[in-house]
């Protein structure tokens, strides 16, 4: 559906990107809609709501994207065995607490990759523990020797890793994404409207947009639907983007469905009733076409 942003003024990272080796959300914030449209902002923004409803919120987790590519020896085969041997052995190590997804591209298609590996872990902490005992392992080697040619993750020096903290606005109705099912995420690159700070982006999501939502789940029942925002740590400019990502931006609004067949139900109901939410959101932020990608989880993260 729409996106939005519930962060600290101006937390936009520019340290630049810390990598490792690889591993493996889904989601971010800005203004588009269920239909993946992209509207001209035509209304005011809402007025900024009271301190207690203006409060920005703390980062749910530190999520990692990480670019994987087809080797010349890629079956579906070869893949799955390189995959559950990858499982095996890193949850051996005595920092894995993180969760990881696999997402493909739906509709469109790049030269930087066939898919993103998605690492979810806890903070950035725990993520930096993880990749050390990572490293020492000896885990990327293993995988070289037993699967040579069937994959590669992460880029020359491990340069196409990219780290977000993640800002979850509201939770759920129904649970997200379950073992061998397929999800829908969705990414918009967004950078905020000359003037426009993250309290106007919360103003326009804590109200009109949270409202939609409500009233949405009130006629269809509970959805898997979810939003996030996700802010960068590392300076946009400085790194290699793929396709129509722009070379600046302050976060990334995620559109996410746990069961993808309940997307067109929410894409008919934000065409039908979401314009006004819309125009209010470009008022705020200007963001890049929607990026989909079908969404497979990999390893639950730990309860």
């Amino acid at each position: 559906m729409h996106k939005i942003a519930l962060i600290t003024n101006n937390q936009k990272s520019s340290s630049a990107l810390k990598v490792l080796l690889w591993g493996l959300v889904a989601f971010f914030v800005a203004a588009c809609n269920p239909a993946n449209e992209s509207n001209t902002a035509s209304m005011p923004v809402s007025a900024t709501p009271a301190d207690a409803n203006d409060k920005p919120l703390e980062p749910i987790r530190y999520n990692e994207f990480i670019w994987c590519s087809n080797g010349e020896n890629a079956t579906t085969e070869s893949l799955a065995a390189r995959q559950a041997h990858w499982l095996e052995a890193v949850a051996k190590l005595d920092a894995s607490n993180f969760g990881s997804a696999s997402l493909s591209p739906i509709g469109w298609e790049t030269d930087d990759f066939d898919r993103l590996t998605l690492l979810m872990w806890p903070n950035k902490e725990v993520r930096d523990a993880g990749w050390a005992s990572y490293e020492a392992s000896g885990i990327e080697e293993d995988l070289a020797a037993t699967f040579p040619g069937v994959e590669s993750c992460g880029g020359t020096n491990w340069s196409n890793i990219y780290g977000f903290d993640v800002y979850q606005p509201r939770a759920p109705s129904q649970p997200g994404l379950a073992p061998d099912a397929v999800g829908y995420a969705g990414y918009q690159f967004c950078s905020f409207n000359e003037g426009m700070k993250p309290a106007d982006l919360r103003a326009v999501v804590r109200g009109d947009y949270m409202d939609f939502l409500s009233a949405f789940e009130s006629e269809v029942g509970p959805t898997t639907y979810n939003f996030t925002v996700q802010i960068p740590d590392f300076d946009s400019a400085a790194v290699e983007r793929h396709n129509e990502v722009p070379p600046q931006f302050d976060l990334l609004w995620s559109n996410f469905w746990g069961d993808k067949t309940q997307k067109p139900i929410g894409d008919s109901a934000w065409q039908k009733s979401g314009a006004e939410i819309q125009n209010a959101f470009d008022q705020v932020m200007t963001c890049s076409d929607e990026q989909g990608y079908d969404i497979v989880l990999v390893r639950p993260r730990p309860a």
